[in-house]
């Protein structure tokens, strides 16, 4: 996660989004190479629950057709890949010493992430080779956005207020432990300067069931969480020092600007995330027993937003942009896979809270707690599919939580059914692999084609096709390819007819395939074009329509003002002609 890549352009590197990919791609191959080669398949109590869960929501497919392919493929790939990663994961039978392990690198990782992300604070990203922050004064790290940022740093917190209780932390030196205590220090410093109500929120709810459940840890280590605490807060008073430079406030009017700013209902992100949810209860209101259908809130979401925000003006001034999620997964599931996805969440908390009662308050409080700012994440935002590390992190620590009770069975293989697999595996995994550092190179020259572009220079079309032909890019790198030639091509309508043509066809079914504003934009344009070229109204008619459908979605948007009176001039213009036609014909 933290390999340090080029910086291309100043914009969003996911470049090592696909080296995470690449790892967990290895580790399912040598999880499940684990079981074969042994022939031992190690099964939690839970999983039939998990496996119900994935079931009920795909199942919203059954009576819904699928609105956008490339999304589907993604998205159901991202859910059926969890659920084997977990089951890979159980194979390996670690020990305790070796989760412990795990939990630590995740707390490294955190310790890193802070350090880079005070760096961006005090303007340094200048000099180290990473995607800066958009001004000084933030704290985006490796994620580039604070909620991610702030989370990341949140379970690294709570790990590390875990680790105090272990056997390896009280063997450790004295140089290591101060080590550790100036580590714990920055992330409580950096969950402050990243101001964000998630992270804040994370690290409070877990705090509150961790300390209470394991009282009889920390009794025991009473010095260790006293200096933990102190650690805490005299890295949470540095942050507030240094947003206090930042803000030119004094300490006491900046408390007061922090509890103003998290208790503010009336802010535009608070305004936001409840338009996202009234349109989600609409959108299952609609069909409630099985939703959407899995992976179409993208393409539906922009269209059911418009008549919540027409039938209720408090919302006029929010929701302006294109939105593929509800930054909330119980709506997402609500919305896409109804009563049925509903009943798959409740079958898996059953199965978790069952699991849990099993081991005990202390055990079931750490897990709980573990879990706690990585859930608070996920009931605002949608980090699981914005970074791949959170991804990762979630399925670690949910491992984590349910890999006791393991029950073993021996699967009948023979020697040569055993050496199949392996092969078969082997090779699925060089084929994956082979793809993904594929998509890696044709991202890059994605990025490349974009810079080219939004700086006034044309990009070359050798560096955007990779990504078009690319099932996992393609769903945004067509749209662009298309838009960029769509305008080169209304400059010579005679010569790019034949395009023109393909590009209405195109348009027509993106509007409902992934309904973006420049989506409206283009395809008003081009038959407005169109219709001056060839005369016809039918092309000014469906231009006005695309005009008051994009309107719909996006009301504020001056482009598409802008066109409805150049619409209705040249529709007047074409009549004029057509009436002037018929006069020179009788002379």
């Amino acid at each position: 996660m933290h390999i340090f890549l080029p910086n291309i352009g100043g914009v969003l590197a996911h470049q090592r989004e696909y080296i995470i990919w690449t790892a967990i791609g290895a580790i399912i191959l040598l999880g499940i190479l684990n079981a074969v080669v042994k022939k031992r398949l190690l099964e939690s109590p839970i999983g039939i629950y998990i496996f119900l869960f994935a079931v009920l929501l795909l199942s919203s497919c059954i009576s819904n057709p699928i609105k956008n392919m490339d999304l589907f493929l993604q998205n159901a790939a991202r859910l059926i890949a969890g659920v084997i990663l977990w089951f890979a994961l159980l194979q390996f039978d670690l020990t305790p010493k070796e989760k412990i392990s795990i939990l630590f690198l995740i707390f490294v990782s955190a310790v890193i992430e802070s350090a880079i992300g005070t760096m961006q604070f005090f303007g340094l990203y200048r000099y180290i080779p990473i995607t800066p922050a958009p001004s000084i004064g933030m704290a985006g790290g490796v994620f580039q956005q604070k909620n991610l940022f702030a989370s990341w740093t949140a379970t690294g917190l709570i790990i590390s207020l875990y680790f105090i209780t272990t056997n390896r932390f009280k063997n450790y030196p004295s140089k290591k432990k101060i080590l550790f205590w100036t580590c714990a220090a920055l992330l409580s410093l950096s969950l402050i300067i990243a101001s964000s109500r998630a992270g804040l929120l994370g690290v409070a709810l877990a705090m509150i069931v961790i300390l209470p459940s394991r009282k009889r840890h920390y009794s025991a280590v009473k010095k260790n969480l006293i200096i933990w605490l102190m650690v805490f807060l005299i890295g949470t008073a540095g942050g507030f020092y240094l947003l206090s430079i930042k803000d030119r406030l004094g300490i006491e009017k900046l408390t007061v600007k922090q509890i103003e700013w998290f208790s503010d209902t009336g802010q535009t992100s608070y305004a936001e995330r409840i338009l996202m949810y009234k349109t989600s209860v609409a959108m299952f209101k609609e069909k409630p027993l099985l939703g959407q259908g899995f992976s179409n809130f993208g393409s539906l979401y922009m269209y059911y937003q418009g008549k919540v925000k027409k039938a209720d003006p408090q919302y006029k001034e929010v929701g302006h942009s294109y939105t593929s999620h509800p930054h909330n997964e119980f709506f997402l599931i609500l919305s896409e896979s109804g009563v049925a996805g509903i009943i798959g969440v409740l079958i898996l908390l059953y199965g978790f809270a069952k699991l849990l009662l099993k081991y005990g308050k202390e055990r079931a409080g750490l897990y709980i707690a573990l879990l706690t700012p990585l859930t608070v994440h996920i009931l605002v935002e949608y980090p699981l599919q914005l970074s791949t590390a959170h991804y990762l992190a979630f399925i670690l620590l949910a491992y984590t939580a349910t890999s006791h009770f393991l029950k073993a069975s021996e699967p009948k293989l023979s020697q040569k059914a055993a050496k199949v697999i392996v092969v078969l595996l082997s090779c699925a995994y060089i084929a994956f692999a082979a793809y993904t550092i594929k998509t890696f190179i044709a991202y890059n020259q994605l990025v490349i084609w974009y810079i080219d572009n939004t700086e006034g220079r044309k990009g070359g079309m050798e560096n955007i096709m990779p990504a078009v032909k690319n099932i996992y890019l393609k769903n945004w790198a067509k749209p662009m390819y298309m838009f960029v030639n769509a305008e080169d091509a209304v400059k010579d309508m005679e010569k790019n007819k034949d395009f023109l043509n393909d590009f209405i066809k195109w348009s027509g079914a993106e509007k409902r395939r992934l309904p973006v504003l420049p989506v409206f934009q283009y395809d008003a344009l081009v038959l407005l074009n169109l219709g001056i070229h060839e005369g016809k109204y039918e092309y000014f008619d469906e231009a006005m329509r695309t005009v008051e459908e994009g309107l719909l979605l996006y009301p504020d948007t001056e482009y598409l003002k802008e066109l409805k009176p150049k619409i209705v001039g040249q529709t007047f213009k074409a009549l004029f002609k057509g009436f002037q036609r018929p006069e020179k014909q009788r002379e």
